[in-house]
This record gives C-alpha cells, structure tokens and sequence, in this order.
C-alpha cells in the first residue's frame, strides 16, 4: 500500500490533468477559487458555452459569439476562465478581452491574474 503522500501526489496528478485538458472542470475549479462560498449551478447551457470555448482553443472554431441573459456564467467562463486556461496552456498566448466598462473590465482581469497566480 503506497504511503499517504505518494496517495496525494497521484491524486493531485489526476486532478492537475482533469484541470489540463477538460475546460469545464478547469471553469468550475476556477469559480470555486474565486467565490469559495458560493454554490455553482451547474447547468447544460455552462457544458455548452464551455465545449464551445474549448474548440475555440483547438482551432475547431474560429468565431464565436457567446449570446445568454445576465448571471448565467458568460464573463465568468469567457473573460476569465478561459484566457486563464489558454495561458496555461500557452504563455506567449496574446488574448484581448474588450467590456462596455471599465471597472467590469478591471474586475475580469483581477480575477483572471488571481487565477493564473494561484497555486
């Protein structure tokens, strides 16, 4: 039976490749690191903008227009999540992301660089 460590450190693996390479989880990580008190409402239409955002990444789509009503996780998945995971991915990656205001703009970027920096 391996000792506990070595238990975590596959564990830990594991998740860091689930993180990697599954866009959706990587998003609901993301959201628990940022609101640690608030319950996500995982829905089909977060699955759907998430699958589309990852075949953004991939090259499988080239434009994409992400049209929902308010609070249903658009800037969360598109403006911060997902610049965050194309820089893992990619750190030379040149990503802009443009709001209709600036301090919104200020507050996606915060929580983007929170993302990147975390552990």
């Amino acid at each position: 039976m391996p000792a506990p460590s070595v238990a975590a450190d596959v564990e830990w693996s594991e998740c860091a490749a689930l993180l990697r390479d599954d866009f959706a989880s990587f998003a609901v990580w993301c959201f628990r690191e940022l609101n640690p008190r608030a319950p996500l409402a995982m829905n089909w239409h977060v699955e759907v903008m998430a699958g589309k955002l990852a075949a953004v990444r991939e090259g499988r789509i080239r434009r994409l227009m992400v049209c929902v009503p308010p609070r249903h996780l658009k800037s969360h998945l598109a403006s911060i999540s997902f610049p965050a995971w194309c820089l893992g991915h990619d750190p030379s990656a040149q990503i802009v992301c443009a709001s209709y205001a600036q301090d919104l703009a200020d507050k996606l970027s915060r929580d983007c660089r929170r993302i990147v920096t975390s552990a």
